[in-house]
Order: C-alpha cells, then structure tokens, then sequence
C-alpha cells in the first residue's frame, strides 16, 4: 500500500513488513533460534568491557552483536522489531494455511479470499508451469502504444492495476484543508531506490549504474526479448529513467511539506503537462470525474511534457514492459528464475542477504498486503488481548500529560504559541491495536489458479478504494498500517497516533515487566510518535492537521535554531564506513527520539508519585533500567550494504545513534549513571541539543 510521505513511522520500512533503523554491520549467516520473549532487561546483552558513560549502544547491545548472526535471507536483524515479526509470521502462517485448506473460524471475515490469495502465491510448481503467459498477455498490450494517446490509454490500465510507471496518483487530504479529500501527483517512475543513483558521478555509483542496465537487459532476455535488442532497451530504460530522475526533488526536499503542497486542479495538470491528455488518463483509471488535484514536483510535469514530445513510442513501450516486469519478478509472481536473477541484482548492490526469503514468508506479506485487515482481523482475536490495549491508552495518556507539562514549562515560547500548542495536543487521536470498522473485500476477486492474475486484482481493488475516496467526506476512522505491523506512526493532517497490535508485544511492552522497562520501550514509541506532532515537519501542521503557520515569528525562529543544533548533531555521525548520517534528511526522526525518551522518563516518574520505589532490575536502577530497557530494544545487526542503502534513503538513524544520540542530550541519562561531564555519552553546554 502507497502511503503519504507525511506520515511518520517509528522504523524504516524497507524490507516487507517493517524494520528497526541500522546498527553495526554483521556478517554471519546462522539462524537464530525461534524467540521467546526475552526477560525486560536482559544481562547477557551487555557488554561489560564497555563503561556506559563511553558508548551506552555497545554497552547494552555488545554481548548480544557478539553472538548474533543475521539469517542469510536478512539484510538486517534486530532485538526487537525482528524477533516479533518472525513470532507474527508463524502466526500468520497458520492462519492463512487453515483458511487455504478449508478449516475455516466462522468468526473470521473473508477467509475463503485469503486462503485462495494464499493458495495461489504458494502454487510454486504451477508458476513454474505457467511461466510467462500472463505476463506476455500483458505485454501485448503494451505493444499497441504508437503514440501519445495509446501511451496515456496504457499507464492508466497499469495504474489501474497497482503498477506506477511514470508517476504516481493517490487520495490524500489537502493539506490546508484537512476536511477534503484530493488527488496527489506525485514523481515516481524510477526503478533504483533514489533519483541520486542516477545522477551521482562517483566511481561507486556509475559502476552501479552499468550494473543496472545489465541486470535489466539480463531480465528482459529472461522474458524472451532477444539478446541484443535486450541490450538496446535496457540502456533506453535507463536513459528515460535518468531523464525523469533529473526533474525530481531530493527526499530531504520531499520532507518539506510547503514545497510538495502544489493544488492545480484538473485544469492546472492540463495546463503544466499539455501534452498529456489528462481526462483520458482518468477515464482509463476508471475515475473520469475527479478534478481536484496537487502535484508534489511541479518541475516533474514539465518534464514529463518534454517527455512526451521527443521520447519515441518504442523507447516508451520498452519502458512500460521493464516497469510490469520488474513489479512482477518483486512480487514473485514469475518463474523462479526471474525472482533469483533479482535476487542476485539486489543483494550485491543494496542488501548483502545471502539467500532469498523463504517462500511461506514471501507469501504471508503478499496476503497482508492484499487482505491486511482481513488476515489482521484473525490475528488480533486470537493473539491480542485486551489488556495490552488497556495498558497502552493508560500509558499514552500518561505521556500527552508529560507533553502537556513540558509545553508549560519551555522558556522559549510565548503564551500565543504555547496556547496553540496545547490545543493541538488536546486535539491528538490516538488508535490502538486495530480499527473499530473493518474494511470491506466483498468487491475483491481472487484466482487460486493465478498468483500473477490475484496480485493486479488485489491492487486494483485498493488503487480504486483509495482514488474513490476523492471528494468524499474524510474518514477519520481509516488506518494507514495493518494490525500486526510491528510499527507504529504519526499523521499531521490527521493529527493521530496509530500503533498496531504488532507493536504491543515483548520487548517493546512486556507483561508483568517493572514500569521502566515498558516505559522506556513502548513509552519512547509513544512518545516518538507524540513528538512527530511537533517535529519540523508536524510542528507545520495546527491541531485540525491544516498546513498553517500557527507560530509567532520570534517562537517560530528558536525552534528552527533548536533543530538546527539536532541537525549538526547527528550529521557528524558515520552511518557505515565514510557514509556520514544526514542530518537533514533524519532530522524529523532525530527530534523525535530526543523528545520521546524525554516524554517517556518524565512520565514513567509521574507514574510513581505516591508509589513505593520499584526494585532494582537485573542489577540496575529503576531509573537506569529505563534507558537500558530502551536501548536494547534498539539491538541490530545490519549488512554493509544495506546500511549504505539507508543512509542515503531512510530517514531514520541507524540503531546506534538511536541510543546514544539522544541519551548524549538528556541530563537524565547523565545522572542515572553518574557520568562525569567529560563522558563521551554527555553533551553539554553549547553542543547540547534540546527541542522539547
């Protein structure tokens, strides 16, 4: 599912389901054992040749990164993010398998659907058996493009079915009237994970650029297209691709939401982009009455103008085909040979795994993806509890009345402002563990006999649920993550925190475990979240999730110096060998952990007020256990690769400036310790950051 770029996760979300941000690089290959929940504070994490004062990550992380090996399907390996998506995929697994074999819960919605989508992305002997059949029917179809007008009649039809050539075209609210609901236009179309892989002239990168073409000609070879016109339509691809990468905005530019904010109507599309028939275009999307639009990148549409004008249609069909081929061999919808000639592309450039993920994993994120609350319905009646929900409202309520108090007690703002913000904060919706209305499938067609033909009808469905909802009263109840999603996120121009069932499990909140340790894990997530409200994104929006200034200028000036001291910060960080973090592009993430530990100890010590001291944990302090309770939830194992990956596209720091990041900002953390000023843990005076 497409997902607006405002809305702001706890982790990165580049490997199916969800992922922690990354750590040190690992290289072993074993499977770790199946996880039982791991005690709240574990000892055989630490490293005790470390002094906490020095590296507080390789402190509480170093036993375990010693021991730890990422699986060879992995391209990272986490604590806590993986441990609990591996538990979920299991029981997912069963799920789904019941449903396909006909043992189907009453209680359930829509098995037969999932059993069938289920069935169908398990049949590997009968994709093999299909081979490219499907796929060249599609491809058939893209032969007819000869112009203009049969280009537009084809991206609609590969819109239509959740396949984005060009550019993207999704609902979201208008950002400065959060109460409609618009169309977004949005830059897209590339196949590399970032604009920069084409424009970057580093030796690096044009050596990954060469070793794109040949893997594109080596799959269009795969699908029949003889060798050297292969050859040919792959460095054609490229050089379109290269071309549409030259009119896009960078991913730190993309984070500024007045810069993306671009309402132009039906009549400003037509006006910016002449050449492309746009009513065509919607009435092939089977939405020819939508008329109001934004466009995230206006200088994109004049691009594609130029586009239009001097690309020749063979170069565009070329194109077309590479874009179905290449979402097809992603979804492992083709022969297996597709999928491991993609496979070999992505692990020596982007991910360093050493083995393809397990068919039965595959298949469980596929059916989440096209039945997630259908399959998320199942999983919470039988694996969610109330109590975990109970205890999450009791501890998200404890952390808005931390913020509520901080708000009051910030010298730097002025009563105007301090007023606005507490009525955004008294305005945040908070939704727990899974939706009060599930959605509806009943529209949905599965073929059990079709995992290619399952997944465009799947994606059709949800491209029109989503562009349905253009010009419709908002629905304010609508999650944007599926209930066992181990992640949680924010949304400005809904003013809301979300966090899934997935997320509300050991270690992020454990059972029985003291208050500080669920306060500094599952209490940080909320109180990042909370934080994302006021990031320098979020701080952009008022409380009704409108895009206005609701800042006095003198306010609104210290809280951009106060960023830009978070920005220096983390981007004097390395993230993998001579990658230095991006400051700016981590900077919404980065506010947000400082000010989540901030939250989350401030309140877990008003949850003891009247209370007897809790004991010692594992050794340690109530309060230390709280900072060690949070940094082990941030343990992981990445490959090189992916790190370098991460450091140019996520906008999360990696797991180590995670932990000691904010814990150098907090005095909290210096004086649970006792660390002498001079710790490397302890920033103080001038290079002290601190927003909220």
């Amino acid at each position: 599912m497409r997902r607006s770029p405002l809305v702001v996760t706890l982790a990165a979300l580049a490997l199916s389901a969800c992922r922690t941000a990354p750590g040190r690089p690992a290289t072993s290959t074993a499977q770790p054992a199946p996880a039982q929940p791991a005690p709240a504070v574990d000892p055989s994490m630490l490293d005790a040749s470390v002094k906490p004062c020095d590296d507080f990550y390789a402190y509480a992380c170093g036993g375990w990164l010693a021991r730890t090996a990422i699986p060879p399907d992995k391209a990272v390996w986490s604590h806590s993010f993986s441990l609990i998506e591996e538990r979920n995929l299991k029981y997912l697994r069963d799920i789904a398998e019941q449903d396909a074999a006909g043992r189907i819960d009453p209680a359930d919605r829509y098995p037969a659907k999932v059993g069938d989508f289920w069935a169908a992305c398990m049949d590997e002997e009968g994709i093999e058996r299909r081979g490219t059949s499907d796929l060249a029917a599609l491809w058939a179809q893209l032969d007819r493009v000869s112009d203009v007008r049969s280009l537009t009649r084809e991206v609609a039809a590969l819109h239509r079915v959740g396949v984005f050539p060009i550019f993207a075209l999704e609902s979201d609210q208008d950002a400065k009237d959060a109460t409609q609901v618009i169309g977004v236009v949005e830059q897209g179309g590339l196949s590399l994970p970032d604009r920069d892989y084409y424009l970057n002239t580093d030796p690096r990168t044009i050596e990954l650029q060469k070793a794109y073409r040949e893997y594109v000609a080596r799959m269009l070879a795969l699908a029949g297209v003889p060798a050297e016109r292969a050859a040919r339509e792959a460095a054609a691809i490229y050089g379109l691709e290269r071309s549409l990468a030259e009119a896009q905005w960078t991913r730190v530019e993309m984070r500024d939401p007045k810069r993306t904010y671009n309402r132009v109507e039906l009549a400003g599309l037509e006006r910016d982009a002449p050449h492309f028939p746009w009513k065509e275009y919607l009435a092939g999307l089977g939405h020819p009455g939508l008329t109001a639009f934004s466009v995230t990148t206006p200088k994109y549409l004049a691009r594609l103008d130029e586009l239009l004008q001097r690309t020749p249609p063979e170069t565009w069909r070329a194109y077309l085909r590479w874009r179905l081929l290449a979402t097809a061999a992603a979804e492992r919808a083709l022969p297996r040979a597709f999928s491991e000639e993609r496979f070999a592309f992505q692990s020596k450039q982007f991910t360093g795994a050493k083995e393809q993920e397990p068919r039965w994993k595959h298949c469980v994120h596929a059916t989440l993806g096209a039945l997630g609350e259908a399959l998320g319905q199942a999983y919470v009646r039988r694996y969610f509890g109330a109590e975990g929900k109970a205890s999450t409202r009791k501890l998200v309520a404890g952390i808005e009345e931390a913020m509520a108090r901080n708000l009051d007690a910030v010298p730097w703002m002025d009563a105007a402002t301090r007023r606005r913000a507490q009525e955004k904060l008294a305005r945040v919706d908070n939704k727990i563990g899974y939706p009060d209305t599930w959605r509806d499938y009943g529209a949905l067609q599965v073929d059990r006999h079709s995992f290619l033909a399952s997944l465009r009808a799947a994606d059709a469905f949800e491209v029109n649920r989503d562009l349905s909802k253009i010009g419709k009263p908002l629905d304010r109840g609508e999650w944007h993550m599926v209930p066992p999603q181990v992640n949680a996120y924010y949304n400005p121009s809904m003013n809301e925190m979300v966090f899934p069932a997935g997320v509300l499990q050991p270690p992020f909140y454990t059972r029985g475990a003291p208050d500080a340790v669920n306060y500094g894990a599952i209490g940080m997530v909320v109180g990042h979240e909370l934080t994302h409200g006021f990031d320098d994104q979020g701080r952009q929006f008022d409380a009704r999730g409108n895009l206005v200034d609701w800042w006095t200028p003198g306010v609104g000036s210290e809280f951009d110096r106060r960023a830009a001291c978070v920005e220096r910060q983390y981007s004097g960080y390395v993230a993998v060998d001579d990658v230095k973090v991006d400051g700016k592009l981590t900077l919404g993430e980065n506010i947000a952990d400082l000010g989540g530990l901030k939250l989350a100890f401030a309140a877990y010590q008003a949850s003891r007020v009247g209370k007897p001291p809790e004991p010692p944990v594992a050794g340690f302090t109530p309060q230390q256990a709280f900072f060690v309770g949070y940094a082990q939830a941030w343990c992981t194992a990445i490959r090189p690769e992916l790190a370098r990956l991460r450091a140019r596209t996520d906008p999360h720091s990696p797991a180590r400036w995670r932990v000691d990041g904010p814990l150098s900002d907090l005095p909290q953390f210096r004086e649970a310790f006792s660390c002498p000023v001079s710790s490397p843990m302890v920033r103080s005076g001038g290079d002290r950051c601190e927003v909220w």
